[in-house]
């Protein structure tokens, strides 16, 4: 995504009224591949937490007599059981919870229609100068 808006801006043109203008195809390109791969964000971010992020504490139960036994099941590796807690938390929102799921739809429609974002992206994309290039490389003959 970075590369695409460094693309963008990298390929930038003046235009009739001299303003800069980035260019659309990469920005366009982005607005079809982002709605794709943030399912797949959030999904690798559900696989990685596995069954962790499945029956997770409160915070108040730390803060109960159940302390001892969620500092010695619930912490890591270098990360203690409260703040390991609070990353499986925040993951479990972003992810699982009703916002994070409601979040992914938004990202799956916010530049519009999945389908006619591609349909106009291969529409518009500029193809001559590669076609003439395969053409040549194949010498083939019109």
């Amino acid at each position: 995504m970075k590369s695409l808006l460094e693309k963008s801006e990298n390929d930038a043109k003046l235009d009739e009224w001299g303003y800069l203008r980035p260019s659309m195809t990469p920005l366009q390109v982005a607005s079809n591949i982002f709605p794709r791969i943030y399912p797949r964000f959030s999904e690798i971010i559900q696989l990685i937490g596995a069954s962790g992020m499945v029956s997770l504490p409160t915070e108040k139960a730390f803060d109960s007599e159940i302390r001892a036994e969620l500092d010695q099941y619930l912490q890591a590796d270098g990360m203690n059981a409260e703040n390991r807690v609070k990353l499986f938390r925040l993951a479990w929102d972003l992810t699982m919870s009703s916002f994070g799921t409601r979040q992914t739809q938004y990202e799956r429609y916010f530049f519009g229609d999945p389908i006619r974002l591609s349909s106009n992206l291969y529409r518009n994309y500029l193809k001559e100068q590669h076609v003439e290039d395969i053409i040549k490389f194949l010498n083939l003959k019109n």
